[in-house]
């Protein structure tokens, strides 16, 4: 089993020793307003707030891993020139490593003697990244060199170069500005509705003996980044560009002898005005001020893993849960609307970021808030929401009151607003006013109350709520054309939302709201186990014309996973229901990988059912191995006390599991979580992993370890201790920020339990019950739980 990298011993760090991994494994460096992608050989793309309009950098295509931030080099005595980043010329090297930890990346080659660092990271908060490069002659003679920093640029819309490549390019404008000593490109405005057109900007610290915009003029006639012409001769031209693509490359040149080292620079990024590209150049202007930076970012990443940490026997549990699946949480959460897979798409999710808002409460309740009063904003007053909004364009949605658009996402905000009040205790939010996009305000209580009343409102013939477009399923997209679509899945989603605000009206005394939901989710309950139910497992939807989805009649899409692990999540399963679809999910659709989101596959396009059918059988939500699913059913899993069955799916998803031991085979990153694994009805490339990192596995998974396995779960009273664990963990700890103090829970698992808690103590004092009342004193509290 070929395999292409490893963890540092403290897991913070993936050491690639390869370049030619199966797919580029990326690392994301960001914070909230600008997110650099980086490829183990520095390609990827970055973007400034949004990453279909502001655009910086070119990325052609994932099989490319093309363009990117590289470093040509060029000994001047011999003529030989390769790219430091292995990428993009790809010559051979004497080594190669490239270092992903948190905030940065390091790739450090050596070729033809000449050895380079290249550490690339974003700054803490203002909108550039930099490279931090060493070039050291390790040979036995002086050589001299000139060293060629290279960036493509876009600067503007990247979803018009797209469409419209040849013409978008005539509004490029790029050139040296002296005053700066800096390269600017932009894009020319060239529509009434464009607004703050800012300007990409590359530097580089030290002296330099050229420049160059123009991207013809660099490679030459039919000729590309792989061999360009420029680098070939030894000499950039100082063309600026108008009307033509537009690169950024400066030339250094350098003698070295035996044993010495030359250390700079490069800056880029993104403005909206010329005097802010000044004043973050003024600031940026040493080499000192860029390390400095640098050890900020490391710090304040290193910080933030660190606030929730756990301790099990499982060190890939471990690793993910207490580094990267957390980091990944934090990447996604600032930056939900792109990712190397599809990197035209502008904007965030909205039932996306209300998941990762409530994942990410726990650990950095700032950036949570932050999102979640956006959340707020996009719903309309119907209590309906957007499918998906854009800090620069607005609403994804086209028409004006978003019936046709997804069905389920209004819902996805109770579960959020409910998590906060269970974290933080905080009542008075309930009471605060929020506008909504299309016009009114009401309190955040409103807001919630308004999203369970649209989605009961909205029902079809047999009493579930309309699909319209699309349920969580997004590919379930030809069901509710008509408007007259209902998805079984989200009656269930809407029965846990009624629930969850049952217990909140409870907390707050609001007898009539209590009233209201209890009698929906009474009303849900029967009509889902009367509609929903096929014999042995949940319908996943009815289409227009009234047909079940997801039927036993059917010769494909049977058993979907979603309707089952909901059934249990929204407590509608009745107890002699509960065996079967247990029966489902461990023996029909379980693989090596998890289970299957259905099966088996569709095999052609249903135009009553949706594009699901056209996808290849086992790929995207076409009966794979959907990990966002999986994490549905391991916090399933442990409601119902099935630890042994939790820890089995989570260790399937784990991206170093067994299975994916050989990287040839699963292809992506080993570190992050895939958004799904080719499922077993695929011919060629069953377990192949894909779409990492965006997905929202990320704030479930986290949760399902956090609060559900490990069991440190926020509750309207306090901190809810309830571990579902397994029988062979006798010891497992957490430490947990809760309402201005830090508990640290020391588990003891004696006698070999999945659950039950025998004995609790607080510092010291044994408590009745389960329920830890916040102490909000600053201090850190002592916590012995003895299963039983």
């Amino acid at each position: 089993m070929k395999q292409y990298g490893y963890f540092s011993d403290d897991r913070r760090e993936y050491i690639i020793t390869d370049p030619n991994t199966p797919r580029p494994w990326f690392n994301y460096l960001f914070n909230r307003i600008y997110h650099a992608l980086l490829s183990h050989t520095g390609g990827g793309f970055s973007y400034y707030k949004d990453p279909k309009t502001n655009r910086i950098l070119r990325y052609e295509h994932l099989h490319t891993d093309r363009s990117g931030r590289y470093l040509y080099v060029r000994d001047n005595n011999s003529g030989e020139y390769w790219s430091a980043n292995w990428q993009p010329m790809r010559k051979p090297y004497e080594s190669y490593k490239c270092t992903h930890g948190l905030g940065y990346s390091t790739i450090s080659t050596q070729t033809s003697g000449i050895a380079t660092d290249i550490t690339y990271f974003v700054a803490h908060t203002d909108p550039v990244e930099f490279q931090i490069i060493k070039v050291k002659n390790n040979s036995n003679q002086t050589r001299t060199l000139s060293l060629f920093p290279f960036v493509e640029f876009v600067s503007g819309n990247i979803e018009m170069e797209l469409v419209y490549r040849t013409i978008i390019c005539l509004y490029n404008y790029a050139d040296f500005d002296k005053d700066l000593n800096c390269i600017i490109a932009r894009k020319e405005k060239y529509h009434h509705t464009q607004k703050d057109m800012g300007m990409s900007f590359f530097a580089v610290g030290g002296n330099i003996s050229g420049f160059e915009c123009n991207k013809d003029k660099f490679y030459g006639r039919y000729r590309d980044l792989q061999d360009p012409i420029m680098v070939q001769q030894g000499k950039l031209s100082s063309t600026d560009v108008q009307g033509e693509d537009m690169v950024g490359v400066f030339q250094k040149d350098v003698t070295l002898k035996p044993g010495e080292e030359l250390e700079f620079y490069v800056a880029l990024g993104y403005e909206i005005e010329h005097k802010k590209v000044k004043a973050l150049l003024k600031k940026y202007s040493s080499l000192e001020a860029v390390a400095k930076e640098l050890d900020k970012v490391k710090k304040y990443f290193l910080e933030a893993v660190e606030r929730i940490s756990v301790k099990t026997p499982n060190e890939n549990f471990n690793t993910m849960t207490n580094i990267w699946g957390k980091y990944q949480l934090y990447a996604i959460t600032c930056w939900r609307g792109t990712s190397q897979y599809h990197g035209g798409e502008g904007g965030l999710g909205y039932r996306d970021t209300a998941q990762d808002i409530e994942g990410l409460l726990s650990v950095q309740m700032d950036l949570a808030m932050e999102k979640l009063e956006k959340i707020l904003y996009w719903q309309y007053s119907s209590g309906h929401a957007v499918s998906g909004f854009s800090y620069v364009e607005g609403s994804w949605d086209k028409d004006s009151d978003g019936l046709t658009m997804k069905s389920d996402v209004a819902v996805w905000l109770v579960y959020t607003v409910v998590s906060y009040i269970k974290e933080t205790g905080d009542l008075d939010f309930l009471k605060k006013i929020y506008p909504f996009h299309d016009g009114g305000e009401a309190t955040v209580y409103e807001h919630i109350v308004r999203a369970v009343r649209f989605l009961f409102r909205e029902r079809g013939s047999h009493g579930l709520p309309y699909i319209r477009k699309c349920d969580w399923n997004d590919a379930y997209d030809h069901l509710g054309i008509r408007k007259q679509g209902e998805s079984v899945w989200l009656a269930m989603a809407l029965a846990r939302a009624c629930k969850q605000l049952v217990s909140l009206a409870q907390h707050i005394r609001d007898e009539n709201i209590e009233k209201e939901m209890k009698e929906k989710y009474a009303v849900l309950i029967e009509i889902i186990n009367k509609v929903g139910w096929d014999g042995k497992w949940y319908l996943a939807a009815y289409n227009d014309f009234g047909k079940k989805i997801g039927s036993k009649v059917d010769k494909e899409g049977n058993a979907p996973l979603n309707s089952q692990t909901w059934a249990i999540l929204s407590s509608v399963v009745p107890d002699d229901r509960l065996p079967d679809i247990l029966d489902q999910i461990d023996n029909y659709l379980d693989t090596a990988y998890g289970p299957a989101l259905f099966l088996p596959a569709f095999t052609g396009f249903d135009e009553t059912i949706g594009r699901v059918c056209s996808f290849a059988p086992g790929t995207k939500e076409n009966a794979a191995v959907f990990s966002h699913a999986c994490a549905f059913k391991i916090v399933a899993d442990c409601e119902i006390g099935r630890a042994e069955k939790a820890i089995e799916t989570f260790n399937k998803l784990c991206p170093m599991s067994p299975a994916k031991q050989d990287h040839d085979k699963y292809k992506v990153e080993p570190y992050v979580w895939a958004e799904y694994i080719i499922g077993p009805n695929n011919k060629y490339n069953f377990g192949e992993g894909t779409f990492t990192w965006n997905t929202g596995t990320t704030p479930w998974m986290f949760i399902a370890a956090t609060e559900w396995i490990l069991g440190a779960r926020r509750d309207f009273g306090g901190l809810r201790i309830d571990p579902c664990i397994p029988a062979d963990w006798k010891e497992c700890s957490i430490k947990r920020p809760f309402r201005g103090a830090t508990y640290e829970i020391e588990i003891k698992n004696p006698n070999g339990v999945n659950k039950g808690v025998k004995e609790l103590i607080v510092d010291g004092v044994k408590i009745d019950g389960t329920l830890i009342k916040p102490h909000g004193d600053g201090k850190v509290h002592k916590v012995s739980v003895v299963m039983g």
